[in-house]
Formats: structure tokens, sequence, C-alpha cells
């Protein structure tokens, strides 16, 4: 198995490396700090297995997890961060996260995800799985999200994680008029007057990671 790590912590990438290495004889592909960077190795490389960090630079987590699985959905990939919540549980679920583990975990946490994973099952630690049962406190949020189609759901994420239309359109390697399109129609279906409304909702969403 190949994998790819992505995690800005040096410590705590070196820590994930020791474990695919040590535990697991498993190939480490490379180690990448930043989601732009991460990903673009993820497309070029097809990994079997990304760790990936939800609170990354240069594209966020989610970004990075939402995107590679539209484009190479076979890919396994696990999701770590310091603090998870309802609705960053139920998205990544209902999108096919192989693994959650939070940083508060156990190393055998960590073990046991890619443990289920080399099993072919998935693995959610016990914070995830509490957070699963938990009812998501925004009404508006199942509500907006289901107004928007996949693409402007990433779109909205972008806007709200710093991106312009240029960005954006590069990353998905779509037209800066396309991409403009898109922000209009996330605009007109959710009443927003511009891109501080949209950072905004992105935020109160939860689409943009805080931690």
């Amino acid at each position: 198995m190949n994998v790819i790590v992505i995690e800005d912590q040096i410590l705590f990438r070196e820590l994930i490396v020791s474990v695919l290495r040590n535990d697991f004889d498993i190939n480490v592909l490379g180690e990448y700090d930043d989601g732009e960077t991460g990903m673009e190795a993820c497309l070029d490389d097809s990994p079997d297995l990304l760790v990936l960090d939800i609170k990354i630079k240069k594209l966020g987590g989610l970004t990075v997890f939402n995107r590679l699985k539209d484009r190479v959905p076979d890919m396994k990939i696990i999701l770590v961060s310091a603090h998870l919540t309802p609705e960053i549980v139920k998205s990544s679920v209902e999108r096919g996260v192989n693994g959650l583990v939070t940083k508060n975990s156990s190393i055998e946490s960590l073990k046991d995800a890619i443990g289920q994973i080399l099993k072919r099952t998935v693995y959610y630690c016990p914070e995830a799985y509490n957070l699963l049962r938990q009812p998501i406190s925004n009404k508006d949020y199942n509500d907006s999200l289901k107004m928007l189609t996949p693409r402007e759901t990433d779109v909205l994420q972008m806007v709200g994680e710093g991106y312009s239309s240029k960005k954006i359109a590069q990353s998905f390697g779509l037209s800066v008029r396309t991409i403009d399109a898109h922000r209009s129609n996330i605009m007109r279906k959710l009443k927003l007057r511009g891109a501080t409304d949209m950072t905004r909702l992105a935020v109160k969403l939860k689409l943009v990671s805080q931690d």
C-alpha cells in the first residue's frame, strides 16, 4: 500500500509517518504541509491511502477531501482534526470518508484506523461516533446545503477560505466566468449579497475549519 500524508504540524506528521512505516510497513510516497501541493501529489501519484489533516494551509483539508472524493473516489482517506464537529463528521461520512481520528485520541486510535482500512472496513474514533448521534444544532445547515450542488458547495467553501474566483477557477480547471456563475447562483439561492456574506455563511455552516 502506498500512502501520502498531508499535515502541517511537523511533530504530528513525523509521528504518523513513523506509525505507517514501522507498525504497518507501508510505503510513504510523500509528506506535505499544505493542501494544494498535497492534492496535486495525490492526483499525480494515486496513493492507496491519504492521511489528511482538516486544518491546513493553501486549500483546507475539507476542500481537498471533497475534491479528491469527486476525482479519485476509490482513494481511501483518513481525516484527522484537533476538533471534530457534528457537521464535519456527518458530511464527511456521507461523502465516504474511511477514517476519522481526533488529535486528542491516543496513538492506538490512529493505528486502529489504519488497521481497519487495511481490512477494507472503516474506522471512526469514539468522539466521531458520539458526534454522529448528535443533532446538528443549526437547522440552516441542512436546509442551505440541500439547495446547493456539490460544485457550488465547494465554491462556497473556497470563498470562505479566502480564495478569489481566479484561484478557484485554476484549482478546478474551469473558467473564471464559470466560477462567477457558481457564485451568482449561490448568492441567488441563499439570498446573499457578496463575498463577505458567503464567508460568514461558510463559517456558520462549518465548511471552514477554525481549529
